[in-house]
């Protein structure tokens, strides 16, 4: 049975490795920002917890719609 594509690991192209550093550079900045602006807090963990998931989904997006990537 072959594994469905959404469940896949998929090899980001060279172009899809680009814009995923990218999105990890804009992450890392927005979570140091909050770090640094948000008191210690529940909420602020929360904010990091769902960072942390947004970007899990932005990088799942940048590599599933790529063309170039090699589903492995």
């Amino acid at each position: 049975m072959k594994m469905e594509k959404t469940y896949a690991y998929h090899k980001p192209s060279a172009g899809g490795l680009e814009m995923i550093t990218k999105l990890r550079e804009a992450y890392s900045a927005l979570h140091n920002t909050v770090l640094e602006v948000a008191g210690e807090s529940r909420e602020r963990s929360v904010a990091l917890t769902n960072l942390e998931q947004s970007a899990m989904w932005a990088i799942k997006a940048v590599v599933h719609n790529d063309a170039g990537s090699v589903q492995e």
